[in-house]
Order: C-alpha cells, then structure tokens, then sequence
C-alpha cells in the first residue's frame, strides 16, 4: 500500500514541475517580446534622432545661401561625398553609423531638392532607408531671397 501512495505523490510533484516549467517558459517568452520591442524603438528613435540633426544641418546651409546654385555649392563643399540629382537637387548618401559614404555602401541617403520660384527659395529635404525606400524624416524649408541691386 505505501508503494501506491509513493507513485501517487511523485506523479503529482512531477505535474507541479511541468506546470511550473510551463509558467516561466512563457513568462520568459513575454520578457523577450519586450526586450525586442524596446531594441526597436531604441533603433527607431537613434535613425530619427539622426535624421533630425541631419535635416537641421542642410536647412541651414539653405537658409545661409543667396538661392539654388549657392545652397548646391554650400552642400557640395560640406559633403564631398554628395551626388547632384540634375540642376536643382541633390543626394548624400550616409552609412549605418550615419557618415557620409558612397552610394553603394549607403544604408540612409538624404535628398535636398531646391525651387526658386517668385523671389522664395524652397528646399524639400527628406532622409530615407536606402534598402526600403521609407522615409524617417521630411523638413520644408523656405526662405526670401532678397536680391542685392546692382552697384553702378
């Protein structure tokens, strides 16, 4: 008889294992979920972070220029690197660690396209994924142009 009830308990303390194995292999699949989650947006957030800093940089170099060629020109100098898209735009391509690069090693490339329309210069700039295609960031910029006359 007390071989039977030794089986009986052993059986049930083997349940409680399982069931205690069972409940921590899911906790532990929750804290996992979250440990992805906040390496994400912890990504997300330095790629914006970025791509703000970046943005701010070239509307500054527009709103420092006296229009098109000059804004080119500016950027041109700053990002050796950076690849004119035609006569009113231009591309800097950036690697993973956001430096200037060439556009085959680019992961990130930002586009500065410039209007000048009725004494207003207009920059359009926006810093997107390479691979995909999807844009973190987009910033408008625009700025009078205040045209000297000519000394006579």
């Amino acid at each position: 008889m007390k071989h039977r009830n030794r089986a009986q308990s052993s059986s049930l303390f083997l349940l409680e294992l399982i069931l205690a194995i069972l409940f921590f292999s899911l906790a532990s699949a929750v804290c996992v979920q979250f440990f992805v989650k906040s390496h994400l947006l912890s990504r997300d957030a330095r790629n914006l972070n970025y791509a703000v800093n970046e943005c701010s940089g070239i509307a500054e170099i527009v709103n420092a220029s006296d229009g098109t060629a000059d804004a080119l020109a500016f950027i041109q100098q700053l990002y050796e690197s950076a690849k004119t898209d035609g006569a009113s735009s231009i591309r800097v391509y950036y690697s993973d660690e956001f430096t200037p690069c060439s556009p085959a090693d680019s992961s990130y490339s930002l586009l500065t396209a410039l209007t000048e329309e009725d004494e207003m210069l207009t920059a359009d700039i926006s810093m997107t994924e390479t691979a995909s295609g999807s844009p973190i960031y987009q910033l408008t910029v625009r700025r009078h142009l205040q045209r000297r006359p000519a000394h006579e």
